[in-house]
């Protein structure tokens, strides 16, 4: 009986083969059977034997392949082992085919990937052998390649960096897709060569780039280097290139490799963050970055400089440590609004040294913040204004104080004086103003000189100096005119204290050159009342009472009465009918001062004053404009008078003109509208019209008048601030307004002039120069005035020794401009 294909007897083996062959046939199937039997033994991969479609024989390794016995895979056609195999079973030579890809199906339905190979033999008859390789792992293999290069790919292109290899004896280049879009190339958009890529190097690091190379090839060292490079357009880049030389056993280079990037921007932000270093390290302003929770984490050489710690001192220290405590909660709060996503401008706080001084600073803040955006940290740069604070009270000292007396000055006072009648009306509390003058002081100037009549005044103010409560105020109004407030006092209260100054001064004898001098005054004393609606009423009714006193033989007080009150009301509704007589009958009338440019010794341009026709007298602006102000008339008058500026510079088109404006006009829009109808219906140059008002005006409304300045330099006029140094603590606001002049106050020009007076105006005109303004000094009454202006540097000069007002008729037959 014949052997089994699998070795073994089966009658299921018999019959099949019997079926397979009738007759002679079973020996032909079992002669194949024995050499495939053979071969499969000598084969590690699984081996199947066909007779045509059938198999007839699966070796074991083919059993274990297909997962089934070879008896049982007798007989099954070999379409459903290897499917679509059947035409190359069909064109199988006695040569193994080229092996083909099919999916493998086991007899459980499960499938793997193989390579077949086929060739048709004949033993006793001509059967195909079939040799079936599983590449399940070889697949893996490449699948799991495949994704790393993919993955190799997607990292490059994240990163920015290239690869790149050069096959040096076969002399081929490849270049990854990223290192073709570095260079701003698509993706194989040429065959990379050696001199494709000194092509992209840029021609003045081409040599220096090759040699790299050929040094590398010869030492078989790695290299790093960052040279320039050309994108596809010709735009220069900086690239950074690391490779390195693979060499043979014969110790000849094979292969060169390596990575490269784009640096550009990198080293662009090293360079710029160097100097940012740099300048951080030579600036004299500290800087300092803290945590969100106010930890120090930088610490510049400037912050150790003003705050006087080390930066190993402070780093990871609460910025409490340099803070003022009453200005924690300022600095916690600006910090919540940086959070909150607004702007925090620039201010002025305490900072607190090593040593425990207070440091004035200019502090700046602003919010780091990372790539993302969010926001990871807080700059501060503080800059020490200590001397310049210090600069600034002194000159706020001097605007606010007397330089001979150091008691208060007249505006200062006046100011207080103010805000004291305010709260009266306001809260019911009463108050007293006391005028008082000296007595014949006139004569001690005149017999004994200015130096005398100094001297006695200081020794007057120190006198009622000691006499004043601490709630009480004390200023020299000027000459020999002192006034005093008295907090909460009633008329019998500020009776008191007059009479006791009186019996003061009685009593003081003052040495000028070893002369002994007496001293009495006449003093008028003003209490408030429901009606005082300003510190100017009241100052006037002193001073009205302190004349009385005079009058009635001085050495005296005299307080003003009710009735008195009465016929100031009364006063005042005289000076309302006059003031509208004025507007409606045209009784005002412009002068013209002239005003000389120091630099030219010409004059350049003229003041436009008013003045109040009173019969065959001219009634100055100063007794009329307050009430004017007062009653609200102050705007038809300030309109007449751009009217009259409008027809003088119609007549002569080569004057030009400044014009008083009264403060309380600045937020009048017919005046802005009949400025500029004028200057447009007249054809007026605007640069020949030079606004001006009062220093304590604009800082009084530095809104209003920031947005009135702002509207006239749109037009083409010019603006100044007149009696400037009459408010010293207006510098921070000066810097808003556009005005062009600064008319330096007549009382620092006039002679005879301190050490004080130069000093105020020498700041004057350095600042006017340092903020591109011009300056004029008003008051000139002499040529030693003159010359000492002219040497100071101050632009332009006005006063009585220039020329004295003059009505406008007197100016049609002269030259306006020299």
């Amino acid at each position: 009986m014949d052997e089994s294909i699998s070795g073994e007897e089966s009658p299921k083996g018999e019959a099949g083969r019997a079926q397979g062959d009738s007759g002679g046939g079973s020996t032909r199937v079992s002669a194949a059977r024995e050499v495939a039997e053979r071969l499969g033994r000598a084969l590690n991969d699984p081996l199947v034997v066909t007779v045509g479609p059938e198999v007839i024989f699966v070796n074991a390794a083919g059993e274990r392949a297909f997962g089934e016995s070879a008896e049982a895979l007798f007989g099954t056609p070999l379409e459903e082992l290897l499917p679509g195999t059947t035409s190359n079973l069909e064109a199988s030579a006695e040569i193994a085919s080229d092996p083909v890809d099919c999916e493998a199906r086991r007899r459980d339905g499960s499938a793997f990937p193989a390579q077949v190979s086929f060739s048709r033999v004949t033993v006793d008859r001509e059967v195909c052998l079939v040799i079936v390789r599983d590449v399940s792992e070889e697949r893996r293999v490449e699948e799991e390649l495949r994704r790393t290069r993919d993955q190799l790919a997607e990292a490059q292109r994240v990163s920015r960096i290239g690869s790149w290899e050069w096959d040096i004896p076969a002399n081929r280049v490849s270049w990854s897709d990223e290192l073709f879009r570095i260079y701003g190339l698509e993706p194989g958009e040429f065959d990379p060569s050696y001199e494709k890529f000194l092509e992209h190097v840029h021609p003045d690091d081409r040599d220096a780039v090759n040699a790299r190379n050929q040094k590398a090839l010869v030492d078989h060292q790695s290299f790093e280097d960052v040279k320039r490079c050309l994108r596809g357009g010709g735009s220069p880049f900086l690239m950074r290139t690391q490779g390195e030389v693979i060499v043979g056993d014969d110790g000849q280079p094979l292969r060169m490799l390596g990575i490269c990037s784009d640096v550009t921007v990198e080293l662009e932000a090293e360079r710029a963050q160097a100097e940012l270093a740099s300048i951080v390290a030579s600036s004299d302003d500290a800087i300092v970055s803290t945590t969100l929770e106010l930890e120090i984490i930088s610490w510049s050489p400037g912050a150790a400089r003003l705050y006087g710690y080390e930066p190993d001192e402070v780093i990871g220290q609460h910025l409490s440590i340099i803070v003022a405590p009453d200005r924690l909660a300022e600095h916690e709060a600006n910090v919540s609004r940086l959070v909150a996503g607004e702007t925090v401008e620039h201010y002025e706080t305490v900072r607190v040294a090593k040593d425990g001084t207070p440091i004035d600073v200019s502090l700046g803040i602003s919010p780091v913040h990372h790539a993302d955006g969010s926001l990871i940290a807080i700059s501060t740069i503080a800059r020490d204004i200590t001397d310049r604070k210090r600069f600034e009270a002194q000159l706020q000292h001097l605007a606010d104080h007397d330089p001979l007396t150091d008691l208060a000055n007249r505006r200062s006072f006046e100011e207080e004086l103010d805000k004291r009648v305010a709260e009266a009306r306001r809260y019911g509390t009463g108050g007293a103003v006391l005028m008082l003058d000296l007595d014949n002081f006139k004569y001690v100037n005149d017999a004994l000189g200015h130096g005398a009549g100094d001297d006695l005044l200081r020794s007057v103010a120190a006198l009622l100096r000691m006499r004043m409560r601490a709630t009480d105020m004390l200023a020299r109004l000027g000459g020999d005119e002192f006034a005093v407030y008295l907090a909460h006092a009633d008329a019998d209260a500020a009776g008191e204290v007059a009479h006791s100054l009186l019996e003061a001064l009685r009593e003081h004898v003052v040495p000028v050159d070893g002369r002994p001098i007496g001293v009495t005054a006449s003093i008028g004393v003003a209490c408030f009342a429901e009606d005082t609606s300003s510190g100017d009423e009241l100052l006037a009714d002193a001073d009205h009472a302190m004349y009385r006193a005079k009058d009635s033989g001085r050495d005296r007080a005299v307080t003003v009465s009710a009735s008195e009150r009465e016929n100031r009301g009364e006063t005042r509704l005289g000076w309302e009918h006059r003031i509208r007589e004025a507007l409606e009958r045209g009784l005002f009338v412009a002068h013209c001062q002239p005003i000389l440019d120091l630099r030219t010794d010409r004059v350049s341009q003229y003041e436009l004053l008013l003045r109040m026709a009173d019969g065959e007298k001219l009634v100055p602006p100063g007794a009329f404009l307050g009430v004017a102000e007062r009653l609200g008339l102050i705007h038809a008058i300030d309109r007449w008078v751009v009217g009259q500026a409008f027809e003088l510079l119609s007549e002569h088109p080569e004057l030009r003109l400044e014009v008083n404006l009264s403060g309380l006009s600045l937020d009048d829009p017919p005046l802005l509208a009949l400025i500029r109808d004028g200057i447009a219906e007249r054809s007026i140059d605007p640069s020949r019209l030079i606004f001006e008002i009062t220093e304590t005006a604009a800082i009084g409304n530095t809104d209003v008048a920031l947005s009135f300045a702002t509207a006239l330099y749109e037009l083409g006029c010019s603006f100044a601030l007149d009696d400037f140094g009459a408010g010293f603590g207006s510098f921070y606001y000066l810097k808003h307004l556009p005005a062009q002049y600064l008319k330096i106050d007549g009382d620092f020009v006039s002679s005879p002039r301190t050490r004080t007076d130069e000093l105020v105006i020498e700041s004057i005109v350095r600042i006017a120069t340092g903020l591109g303004k011009q300056t004029i000094a008003e008051h000139v009454e002499d040529a030693a005035t003159l010359r000492a202006l002219r040497d100071g540097g101050v632009d332009f000069a006005q006063g009585f020794h220039i020329g004295r007002p003059a009505p406008l008729s007197a100016l049609a037959d002269e030259e306006l401009v020299g």
